[in-house]
């Protein structure tokens, strides 16, 4: 088995989601694992991947899921589906080995798609209260990864791991300081 994987990280939507993505994209691109992330086709996520031309990136349609009870639930699913159906190609076209999600709403297609296709799934999330969107996708995930031991009482049937909040490159200067300060 090789020592280098290829990785799509799921990580669109908002910043908050898409920046930490970034970082452990840049990290494992500079220990040479091919990365290949997943945003959402909202302006903010293209206006933020525009930055990090060296990275490769892909988009899905991502939508929030609504109320259990609305209306809007079946057009969901449908869309739901449709976009675990594209996850799957592309995982598949580029021979991916891990998913990652990073959190929210563009994270469980890929994920789906990549625990039906056997691959490692994992999701990352930064805060103490996680979202709704990270805890249904944890039911397929290998392990779940933390910013914070906080959140860990919300997911007691997965193996968690506290992390930390991936920051990127270009901020660890402003860390540096910060810890002189």
């Amino acid at each position: 088995m090789s020592d280098t994987f290829n990785i799509l990280i799921a990580c669109g939507g908002t910043g908050g989601h898409l920046f930490p993505g970034v970082a452990v994209a840049e990290e494992l691109d500079r220990r040479g694992h091919k990365v290949l992330l997943l945003i959402s086709e909202k302006k903010v996520d293209a206006q933020g991947a525009e930055k990090y031309g060296r990275l490769a990136f892909h988009t899905v349609p991502a939508i929030a899921k609504p109320w259990s009870l609305s209306p809007k639930m079946i057009p969901f699913l449908f869309k739901l589906w449709r976009t675990v159906r594209q996850c799957r190609k592309i995982l598949l076209q580029n021979q991916c080995d891990v998913v990652l999600g990073m959190g929210g709403f563009t994270s469980l297609p890929p994920v789906l798609a990549g625990k039906k296709l056997g691959l490692m799934t994992y999701v990352h999330d930064s805060n103490a209260l996680p979202g709704k969107a990270n805890r249904t996708t944890a039911r397929w995930c290998r392990k779940v990864l933390l910013g914070m031991e906080a959140a860990s009482s919300y997911f007691p049937d997965a193996e968690v791991v506290v992390t930390g909040t991936p920051v990127r490159h270009e901020l660890t200067w402003i860390l540096a300081v910060l810890r002189y300060w």
